[in-house]
């Protein structure tokens, strides 16, 4: 659709919010910028990982380009960028006021908290573990990243180091960016199951949703995290290169989203240390903790969630009859009415990669 079938509004709010996401790195202020540093004082004993985090010294000067914005909301496309713009408030009144009654209301927003039903399926989940050696360093990693987005012409990308980190790899795809963390180590599968999540995924569906008149659809429509990562899960399977256990761990994960509600960090991870290593424990315990002024206080970041229920959400979906291609017009949700869009020519259809062995017009490599 070209921009100038758009309300002017609708144009400038998009822009507005997208230029926001251009210039803030949003993760650098959420992650701890001492991650080990706090992990050796936590196994020397004490209680509470002293994290420490970037100031959000931007948030009120943010906050308030925000409240100018206001998308017409007679406009399918204006309701969903006054959601965006509302969703990107509250997380950048998390990151300013690291309570958990901020990061609460972020949650709840986005749906990220667990249903009974979720947990109850989450306890069911069978053990795995993968016991393959870590023998790939950053850098390897890197290159492998860099050549897969040449193989896909995916022209514009870059992949660096970055330190401040609790993922291993992340993609930023208003920037068009993929960090790799220094100090992270991956085992051999690691490379076509992280080529299939961050590239086939990740940034495909952010590189076509740049093809869209709207920005949002490169950056993320309100409630499309769940499927962008279940999306990712389901990628590794298709290349055969899913990690084993990974919808036990994802379970350990959603439970402990529930838990860290109630329980402080260390109570959270003698809960956690129950049912996993002391390794996994930690890596858990500090995603849900992450950006809280006070880990050792009940509150919880709940992001981590999605993993497992956008790939149940996602497989049941595609089990059902839902066709890709609508999930990579850009960054989509498998709730978002992409054939109403098309039919109405609001969207173009873009690439599937075709590993789905489904490709789609114009299918990518």
């Amino acid at each position: 659709m070209s921009s100038n079938l758009l309300p002017p509004a609708i144009l400038d709010a998009d822009q507005a919010l997208h230029s926001l996401y251009e210039r803030v790195h949003f993760f650098r202020h959420l992650n701890p910028v001492n991650a080990p540093e706090a992990r050796m004082a936590f196994r020397r004993g004490e209680t509470v990982p002293p994290f420490q985090y970037r100031p959000a010294i931007w948030a009120d000067r943010e906050l308030k380009l925000l409240d100018a914005l206001a998308p017409p909301q007679d406009h399918p496309f204006g309701v969903l960028i006054g959601q965006a713009v509302h969703g990107a408030r509250l997380f950048i009144l998390a990151l300013r006021d690291r309570s958990p009654q901020a990061f609460d209301a972020l949650s709840r927003f986005n749906g990220w908290y667990p249903t009974d039903g979720e947990l109850l399926q989450a306890k069911e989940e069978p053990f795995g573990r993968d016991l393959s050696p870590s023998t790939i360093g950053a850098q390897s990693m890197i290159r492998a990243l860099r050549k897969a987005l040449v193989e896909r012409d995916l022209l514009g990308w870059r992949v660096d180091l970055d330190t401040i980190m609790s993922a291993r790899v992340l993609v930023d795809g208003a920037k068009r960016e993929i960090k790799v963390r220094p100090s992270a180590s991956f085992r051999r599968q690691d490379v076509p199951r992280l080529v299939a999540h961050e590239i086939e995924v990740h940034a495909t569906r952010a590189n076509n949703g740049a093809q869209q008149a709207l920005s949002i659809f490169s950056t993320g429509l309100p409630g499309s995290l769940a499927t962008e990562e279940g999306l990712a899960l389901y990628a590794e399977e298709q290349v055969g290169a899913s990690s084993p256990g990974t919808a036990w761990r994802q379970g350990v994960v959603l439970q402990a989203v529930e838990w860290a509600r109630e329980l402080g960090f260390f109570e959270l991870h003698q809960r956690i240390a129950r049912d996993a290593d002391p390794g996994l424990a930690w890596g858990i315990s500090e995603r849900l903790k992450r950006g809280l002024a006070d880990p050792g206080a009940p509150g919880v970041y709940a992001k981590d969630a999605v993993y497992y229920q956008g790939y149940k959400r996602v497989t049941d979906w595609i089990d059902g009859g839902g066709p890709l291609s609508h999930l990579y017009v850009g960054k989509v949700g498998v709730a978002d009415p992409v054939q109403q869009w098309l039919d109405q020519g609001l969207i173009t259809p873009q690439p599937v990669p075709k590993l789905f062995g489904q490709p789609a017009p114009g299918s990518l490599s």
